[in-house]
């Protein structure tokens, strides 16, 4: 019946219920708002797939501090309930040292988020207007979770500082 959901999920009144009011502010800056006001209430695996499943459905335009902020969290388990199992077990055949991308902003100085793939970064770099691909070579025991979901086979990795920047590739804006 459920396929590809973490061991480490049991069923929780409680996480079923914040769960269904999260849905209400689902692909908005809201929802990272009301899981940061009911978080504490959470179990272990509920707040690390939740934190990951409105990240994955809207990481827009909002709050980079509060997201550093909850995924710094040091509550246990956060590997094996933010990825899902099919991520983890890529995420734990890549090498010690990734290569990344990224389509900065003009005078972006802080980001969390990356790309294993050149060709997502450069639809990136397109839509927001900028010429260019940055290249990163990224520590994987400072990256916290690889997302497949949405296609876009995204790294985070909390402090951009340890991202050791490489090149970058210039990419045609249309």
């Amino acid at each position: 019946m459920f396929h590809d959901v973490s061991p480490n999920f049991t069923y929780n009144k409680i996480d079923a219920e914040i769960g269904t009011n999260l849905l209400k502010y689902e692909a908005t800056p809201n929802a990272v708002i009301y899981f940061s006001e009911q978080c504490r209430h959470l179990t272990n695996y509920a707040y690390w797939f939740y934190l990951s499943t409105i990240w994955v459905s809207y990481s827009g335009h909002s709050d980079l501090q509060l997201w550093k902020k909850l995924f710094r969290a040091s509550r246990p388990k956060r590997a094996n309930s933010i990825m899902k199992p099919s991520e983890l077990e890529v995420f734990k055949k890549l090498p010690k040292y990734i290569m990344a991308y990224r389509a900065q902003r003009p005078g972006e100085t802080d980001w969390i988020s990356y790309t294993l793939d050149l060709h997502i970064a450069a639809r990136f770099a397109r839509e927001r207007g900028v010429n260019e691909v940055v290249e990163y070579q990224l520590r994987k025991t400072d990256v916290i979770a690889l997302f497949l979901r949405r296609g876009e086979q995204e790294l985070l990795m909390l402090d951009p500082i340890k991202a050791k920047r490489i090149g970058s590739v210039d990419v045609i804006v249309q």
